[in-house]
């Protein structure tokens, strides 16, 4: 991992005296008006987008200024209703004394006239291009060594739903959008507390993306912290980041492991409860997703729905989903092995019913898996990416064609219809679409080893992909705990959904001197009134 981060930085990261050669070819501003305004025209030339509107302040000996801005990414009105109007109108009634100091004028200027709140001073060209670039407008007046930067963003944006990858029963229905400042303040919103960090950095050489960075000082690791931003640091100068997808890659321990070590959401109640778990959160603007970090697998099996139902449907549904995972990795597997090498493991009638059905199949098992589960998978990647309508009516009724048709050719058995029906069903009750992509990969080897070498094949491959997950870890922390290394306390929310009460042991994200929130750990309001009304 050291390794890795360290060529990472090596190859992405500037060298001293390149950022050096960098910071002196910064242009300053000027103090005449039209030399800035024609060094900007310069660079941006043939950007009908860019907008330069001129403009006098001022009424006995007026001073001339510029507002630049990027049509489309600028709220209008705030400019036209906050600047504009302020600077010409409003300033040009105040009649302010041009026999001040400049400076005293641009100050004036500034506290006084521009009534947006948001506005930072800028000493060079570089700055004033990087703000208006990101939807805030520059303002530069003749005479002054500096300018100012308003913030004015308002481009169109899509409004809150629920996210479509992440649907509940119970539970809120917000999902984050692509504007990082509105998931920001949906988290806010949830977490009425200092503690809350949020700290914020832009990436890309040409895309400047603002990348968000969330946690909760005093309850998350400080390691954990500090190893994010070491290893967004060391992509800080690559030429884009255009979705969380591209932090991802970059950042994960291991990128060539089929499982994911980032676990990425859209919904913010899920970031809340990751944070009070001592999580770190990255947010990309543009992108609805929000990575988690660290992640351990069995947060994949998991639904913000456990923790909203009552304890009882919670497990059960949690085991339903266990037994679905092992159905969609080794059913196929183990149908392959067991009529292949272990014919004598089949009861006698069922195995009779198998022989007749496989009559005029000219394939072996394994060649009639490969080619349902082929079909399969064309099939689902088809329906995903069809209108919605049409991709579910192509998703049923074209497996229900393509089976029948196998089977009424003898390509396939009608049993291994049922299996591959049997194991698509078992994909689906994965919660996390991110998962669900490798344990459908890794079916495969083992129909391979199973073909090859019955059940002893079946059980190396779980064996060999139970020693790779082992192996992996996120950010520092084993990939399969609390199951290996073995955390009997943690458990309690692994294999059971246990009592909320009941859950007293900090998780191991967490920094090592805080405990649980005491909210946690109280009894359930019946047992606490045990007893209450036996006088009444």
């Amino acid at each position: 991992m050291v390794k890795k981060t360290n060529k990472l930085t090596k190859r992405t990261q500037l060298s001293k005296k390149n950022k050096e050669e960098i910071k002196a070819d910064v242009q300053p501003i000027s103090t005449d008006l039209q030399v800035n305004l024609d060094n900007i025209k310069e660079v941006f030339t043939k950007c009908s987008d860019i907008v330069f509107r001129e403009f006098l302040i001022g009424y006995q000996a007026p001073v001339k200024a510029a507002l630049i801005y990027v049509d489309g990414l600028t709220d209008k009105v705030a400019i036209h209703d906050y600047i504009l109007k302020s600077l010409t109108l409003e300033a040009r009634a105040s009649k302010p004394n041009i026999e001040l100091n400049l400076d005293d004028i641009y100050k004036w200027i500034e506290e006084s006239t521009i009534t947006v709140a948001e506005k930072k001073q800028v000493e060079n060209l570089d700055d004033v291009m990087s703000g208006f670039l990101s939807g805030d407008t520059a303002l530069l007046m003749d005479g002054w060594s500096k300018a100012l930067v308003i913030g004015t963003k308002g481009w169109a944006s899509r409004g809150i739903s629920e996210p479509d990858s992440e649907v509940v029963i119970r539970g809120p229905r917000e999902g984050f959008t692509e504007t990082v400042r509105i998931n920001t303040s949906m988290i806010r919103r949830r977490l009425h507390s200092n503690k809350l960090k949020i700290e914020g950095r832009k990436i890309g050489t040409y895309t400047q993306t603002d990348v968000v960075v969330l946690y909760m000082d005093g309850i998350v690791n400080p390691k954990i912290v500090k190893e994010v931003h070491k290893r967004l640091d060391g992509i800080n100068e690559v030429d884009s980041i255009l979705e969380t997808g591209c932090i991802e890659q970059y950042i994960e321990d291991h990128p060539y492991s089929p499982f994911p070590q980032i676990q990425y959401t859209e919904r913010p109640d899920k970031v809340v409860a990751y944070l009070l778990e001592g999580r770190v959160i990255i947010m990309v603007d543009g992108s609805p997703d929000c990575l988690i970090a660290p992640t351990v697998f069995i947060q994949f099996l998991q639904s913000p729905e456990d923790y909203y139902s009552r304890i009882l449907m919670s497990t059960v549904l949690r085991w339903i989903r266990f037994i679905g995972v092992f159905t969609a990795v080794t059913l196929p597997a183990l149908y392959i092995a067991i009529t292949t090498f272990h014919q004598e493991m089949i009861p006698t009638n069922l195995a009779l019913s198998i022989s007749g059905a496989r009559e005029g199949v000219p394939f072996p098992a394994l060649i009639e898996a490969l080619i349902m589960e082929i079909s399969l998978e064309l099939l689902r990647e088809a329906s995903v990416r069809l209108p919605g309508a049409i991709g579910s009516t192509l998703g049923i009724v074209g497996a229900l064609i393509v089976g029948q048709a196998a089977v009424e050719a003898k390509l396939v058995a009608p049993q291994m219809v049922i299996i591959v029906a049997l194991t698509a069903i078992g994909s689906f009750t994965v919660p996390s679409f991110a998962a669900s992509i490798p344990l459908r990969l890794i079916r495969f080897p083992l129909m391979i080893l199973g073909a090859i070498f019955g059940l002893y094949g079946v059980m190396l491959g779980w064996i060999g992909i139970l020693v790779h997950m082992i192996s992996l870890k996120s950010f520092g922390f084993p990939y399969l705990a609390p199951l290996a290394p073995l955390r009997i306390s943690e458990l309690k929310d692994v294999l059971i959904r246990a009592p909320r009460w009941q859950m007293m042991t900090a998780p191991q994200f967490r920094k090592p001197t805080e405990k649980p929130p005491k909210s946690f750990l109280r009894k359930p309001y019946v047992k606490n009134l045990k007893g209450a009304g036996k006088n009444d």
